[in-house]
């Protein structure tokens, strides 16, 4: 099927960065700003919806926020690549860093795209069996 070509699914996902951009480009705000409000959301949302689910929401929130992140990490999978990144950098390419690259670093392999992919997946995966368990045990019913 078309839709599951790699070539066709990248396309989708410079396609929608480039959707994005055009909405962002019409604004009087410079791509620059754009670029950095997006990646310090996208360097904290994560941490931050950890700590909401570990500590502060109900139930149904915490569903939300798991299907919220689920629906997202399916696009990465989809897209073959993360489009916020690449809506950040075609926002301001200049000493770009990846949400990534940190971690990349920290374990002394090369930046490259097939690392930054595998390791984004690997960094969701830790992420998903984390929440996944303090969701399980935050909300179990206790069995009598």
């Amino acid at each position: 099927m078309v839709i599951f070509d790699k070539e066709y699914r990248t396309s989708q996902r410079k396609n929608l960065v480039k959707y994005i951009f055009d909405i962002l480009d019409k604004t009087q705000c410079p791509n620059k700003i754009w670029a950095f409000i997006i990646k310090s959301l996208h360097f904290t949302l994560p941490i931050y919806l950890f700590f909401f689910v570990f500590i502060l929401a109900s139930k149904n929130l915490c569903i939300f926020c798991y299907l919220f992140l689920i629906f997202f990490l399916l696009l990465y999978i989809y897209l073959q690549g993360c489009f916020i990144s690449s809506l950040e950098y075609k926002l301001y390419s200049k000493n770009f860093i990846n949400i990534i690259d940190p971690y990349i670093m920290l374990f002394n392999y090369k930046i490259t795209n097939d690392n930054r992919f595998y390791g984004t997946f690997t960094i969701a995966f830790i992420y998903f069996l984390v929440v996944s368990i303090v969701l399980f045990y935050r909300f179990q019913k206790k069995i009598e």
